[in-house]
């Protein structure tokens, strides 16, 4: 009997039901590994070549642009006597601008936003600040550029993001949250940081201190479903901004990095010439006195929320599951263990034990 390949034995670990949210879905399949006609081989060969590098090129430029922004208002802006106010207005203006340039590279040549007329249970103030915290589902590394697009949010990022060159320092001046998630320490105190972090904009929401941007799936799907929310975005009991993101065309290739290699990832998506992303942007959801003192039916009910308007309105339909990072923790590595066997590595390394 013929041995099954890797696609196929790859396809058929995927179909269980606990690991639906995190399976790569596009025209490229599981992990990104599905064979492909030789039209297609050719044509991300050609566009790789000639096409990738000028992407990356203003992808780049727009982030080093962002980046000198961020620079001018710390150091030279301060030496003219120009106010905190206009400072942080003017990078908010460009650094917007920068970054959708970088988008742009990226092949997003369609960001739009749509906000959501009130359809939601609760009543609304008559005129609406800008929420502490946006709250929204996630995708892949582009889901932050398309945010700070449109918002120039401060985020919660995995320590040592601060390090990386042009990234780091733009992390470091919109004020972002690092954390090291296998270490309970360090995300114990990030809850601490942004408990207190979305406290201090809710009660000034005026100041300069940009709305914080959360994820609180805590880790990325493929744009299908919407899992379970973790707590640290509900802990301070603020009001929070609820956006869901949709990428168009997603069937060809899904700008989604969710179970795939990322280089492989990033080469795909740079060598494919569009991308296009609809961001809906909910009404601010304000939480009510039993949910500001239980921070998981405040997350439970913003979640709910979110789902409610998943086909209206030209939302798209977000499946509800109860799958966890555990879950996608244990896909992975039943994944990658079949991928080593069948390249020979995984009987490589049972001989040298």
């Amino acid at each position: 009997m013929a041995k099954p390949s890797l696609y196929s034995v790859l396809e058929t670990q995927s179909t269980d039901p606990r690991f639906a949210p995190f399976v790569h879905q596009d025209a490229y399949g599981v992990w990104g590994l599905k064979p492909q006609p030789l039209p297609e081989i050719i044509l991300k060969l050609v566009l790789g070549i000639l096409v990738a590098p000028l992407k990356a090129t203003l992808t780049v430029l727009g982030l080093v642009l962002a980046c000198n922004t961020c620079r001018v208002e710390k150091y030279l802006m301060p030496v003219l006597s120009i106010s905190k106010e206009y400072r942080a207005a003017w990078t908010l203006y460009w650094g917007k601008i920068w970054i959708r340039i970088a988008l742009f590279g990226l092949g997003f040549l369609s960001v739009s936003w749509i906000k959501l007329d009130h359809l939601d249970i609760r009543k609304q103030a008559e005129t609406e600040t800008e929420a502490p915290v946006i709250v929204s589902n996630h995708m892949g590394w582009s889901d932050i550029l398309v945010h700070m697009s449109r918002s120039w949010p401060a985020f919660v990022a995995k320590e040592g993001i601060d390090k990386v060159p042009i990234v780091g320092y733009i992390s470091q001046h919109i004020g972002c949250i690092y954390a090291m998630r296998a270490i309970k320490e360090t995300s114990k105190s990030a809850a601490v940081q942004l408990k207190d972090r979305i406290a201090a904009k809710a009660i000034d929401p005026t100041s300069s201190v940009r709305p914080i941007l959360v994820f609180p799936e805590g880790t990325t799907t493929n744009g299908r479903y919407l899992c379970k929310f973790k707590t640290g975005a509900f802990l301070a009991g603020a009001p929070v901004r609820p956006v869901v993101m949709h990428f168009l065309n997603q069937d060809y290739v899904s700008p989604s990095w969710e179970s795939i290699n990322i280089k492989r990832h990033i080469f795909i998506m740079m060598a494919t010439l569009f991308h296009k992303v609809i961001c809906y942007e909910l009404p601010i959801y304000y939480p009510s006195d039993a949910e500001k003192q239980d921070p998981v039916l405040f997350a439970e009910n913003v979640r709910q929320n979110m789902l409610s308007y998943c086909g209206n309105q030209g939302v798209p339909n977000l499946i509800s599951c109860d799958s966890t990072l555990d879950n996608k923790l244990e896909y992975h590595k039943l994944s990658k263990a079949t991928i080593a066997e069948h390249s020979g590595k995984f009987r490589k390394s049972i001989k040298n034990e």
